[in-house]
């Protein structure tokens, strides 16, 4: 792919939940690695496992029901289909 390509791709892609993981997990993922001496990977993955990332993430957004209105295009489609 092309530069051009992935710099699109990178701009429609909701990346910011991982950054924020990454910038959180990074300093102390690296700093138990370097105490510990630890080179398994199944080390690190018991660490993820235990850390909590309540308060890192942002809040989702509100999750919003809107009742069935029925209309002749509603109408229109459910008879089609």
């Amino acid at each position: 792919p092309t530069e051009e390509w992935l710099a699109g791709v990178h701009k429609k892609m909701p990346l910011q939940t991982l950054q924020c993981l990454i910038e959180h997990v990074n300093p102390s993922l690296e700093a138990l690695c370097v105490e510990n001496e630890v080179t398994d990977q199944e080390e690190v993955l018991k660490y993820l496992k235990m850390t909590t990332l309540v308060g890192i993430l942002p809040v989702p957004h509100a999750i919003v029901i809107r009742t069935y209105q029925a209309s002749s295009y509603t109408a229109m489609w459910f008879t089609s289909y």
